[in-house]
């Protein structure tokens, strides 16, 4: 965040004004989460958190992390301008068309997101050769590069079913089908894979069964290719769901065995078990229970994937974000004067309780609107969709104080107090 060359400011600062965006619309039309999930104002919503949000900054984050952290740095910051070019258009395009309920016009944007996830694949196609202890890790974030592009083929061949009617013949002929493979490749492929692959860096305990890994990696293919094909030529997606939820539960016990020990506090689990609420969820829906034709099935398909986006995806962002910005932004602005002048420590660029409160309003917000959907009670989800809008809007805040140190290039002014302290740690620095 030092200045704006840097290649993950756009992506990051368009993802917190999706962010809260999102939660705004998503708030002011609650009501859509009491009706049937497939319409366009609640795609819009939906994209607006999965793209405009997740994928935007997974993208940003990615260019900082991949050279750190993986060991593959991009290998063009033309590709990367480039990509985000065609991203931010196509993704504004796709939400605002779908507020319009104007099709062909999203279908058109949907080329764009393609031809980013093009873009990225290739900007980072040196993730699929690193060797040594990063190569989990960036077998994860790979596989999801590969799935993303995947997940927009497939969104770009709905989108010219809906806008023009032309016919793709190696697709079902049930459409909601092919939105189910698109949203799982999307979900589980694109934005599951990257969280675990990070994870595998951010948070040491989920590498803790090491030995674990190529078979998590091998459930997670299996899983996600089986159950988009499942949906596309009408197989059983039971096997596939369990698979899937055999590699969530080899990659959570290594956290839930830290917290038990006392080692991990007890809300840095919770995107952790919104992630095992949604894996039962789809493998009762799997077991066609609720059955096909019970209206309680609509409801709790909506609970699934506000529970899986929502309640996993973002909420993981949520916990694990402050690792990262508060670092980035403290050595990039005061790591040269340390030592040589007082500098606010990294812990001091965001608040803890701002963000425990984002963490654990977010989750409650969740937790009340699944079950205001289940029940069909308006009141609870006003309850629900606004404490995830204090949430997020909270996140949001703290990011800014993050972030306003880089790209405001604010002095920081020591109190007395702070002064004192720095020359009783580095004494000889008072002549200086």
């Amino acid at each position: 965040m030092e200045s704006s060359s840097r290649l993950e400011e756009p992506f990051i600062i368009n993802a917190m004004v999706s962010l809260a965006l999102a939660t705004v619309w998503l708030f002011l039309k609650r009501a859509y989460l009491l009706e049937y999930f497939y319409f366009s104002q609640l795609l819009g919503i939906t994209h607006l958190f999965t793209l405009g949000f997740l994928s935007s900054l997974m993208m940003g984050v990615l260019y900082r992390l991949g050279p750190t952290l993986l060991g593959a740095p991009p290998k063009s910051r033309l590709f990367g301008r480039v990509q985000f070019f065609l991203y931010v258009i196509g993704v504004w395009g796709m939400v605002s068309h779908f507020w319009l309920d104007e099709s062909r016009g999203m279908s058109w944007s949907t080329f764009l997101v393609w031809a980013a996830s093009l873009v990225q694949l290739a900007n980072f196609r040196g993730l699929f050769s690193v060797v040594g202890r990063n190569r989990w890790p960036a077998r994860f974030v790979a596989a999801s590069l590969v799935y993303f592009t995947l997940a927009a083929t497939v969104g770009v061949l709905l989108g010219l079913v809906k806008g023009y009617g032309v016919g793709v013949w190696f697709l079902s002929p049930n459409y909601i089908d092919n939105v189910f493979a698109h949203a799982h490749l999307a979900g589980l492929g694109w934005v599951t894979m990257m969280i675990m692959g990070v994870q595998l860096k951010l948070v040491p305990t989920t590498a803790s069964s090491s030995s674990t890994l190529p078979l998590r990696f091998a459930l997670m293919q299996l899983g996600t290719l089986g159950l988009a094909a499942a949906f596309v030529f009408d197989l059983d997606p039971t096997p596939y769901a369990f698979l899937l939820a055999a590699a969530f539960v080899l990659h959570a016990w290594g956290p839930f065995r830290a917290w038990m020990s006392g080692r991990v506090r007890e809300w840095e689990l919770l995107p952790l078990g919104f992630l095992m609420a949604a894996a039962g969820v789809g493998i009762a829906l799997g077991l066609d229970w609720p059955a096909p034709d019970d209206p309680l099935r609509g409801r709790l398909q909506l609970v699934y994937g506000f529970v899986a986006i929502v309640g996993f995806m973002v909420l993981t962002v949520l916990t694990v974000a402050f690792k990262l910005f508060p670092m980035w932004v403290w050595k990039e602005r005061f790591q040269a004067d340390f030592g040589k002048k007082p500098v606010p420590g990294m812990k001091e660029l965001h608040s803890e309780k701002l963000r425990v409160f984002s963490n654990l309003s977010v989750a409650f917000g969740v937790a009340l609107t699944a079950a205001a959907v289940l029940t069909g009670a308006p009141s609870l989800l006003s309850v629900g969709t606004a404490l995830v809008l204090l949430g997020t809007l909270a996140f949001v805040t703290n990011f800014v104080r993050v972030a306003r140190w880089g790209l405001l290039k604010l002095d920081y002014s020591p109190t007395p107090a702070d002064i004192a302290k720095f020359e009783e740690i580095f004494p000889h620095a008072r002549g200086e």
